[in-house]
């Protein structure tokens, strides 16, 4: 597994991250999506697993969960399990916040 720099600072990252707005960058051939909510800072896949809709054009809904726009299938941002009542989760990337910046981790 490998970390990737994504911010030089926390200050970069709050500037950078609205609250509950999701915001995506491209790694590599990876497409991953960020949000800053109530619970921290959050990394995920920006393809639902359902069937790969951007979830770049979801959104948050007051429960904390990120909500896909093609079916409305519902992920928890604690642990990215599907709460809809489906049998499919997202893939969460482990996040860092050290001294010289906010790391993302594959």
């Amino acid at each position: 597994m490998k970390w990737f720099k994504l911010f030089n600072s926390k200050e970069e990252v709050e500037s950078n991250l609205v609250l509950d707005k999701i915001f995506t960058v491209g790694i590599g051939h990876h497409r991953v999506c960020l949000i800053r909510s109530q619970i921290g800072i959050k990394a995920f896949n920006a393809k639902c697993p359902h069937a790969g809709a951007s979830l770049s054009d979801g959104f948050v809904n007051s429960l904390g969960e990120i909500v896909c726009p093609l079916h409305s299938y519902r992920f928890s941002l604690k642990d990215g399990c599907e709460k809809s009542g489906h049998s499919c989760e997202l893939i969460l990337y482990p996040t860092e916040n050290r001294e010289d910046g906010f790391y993302l981790r594959f």
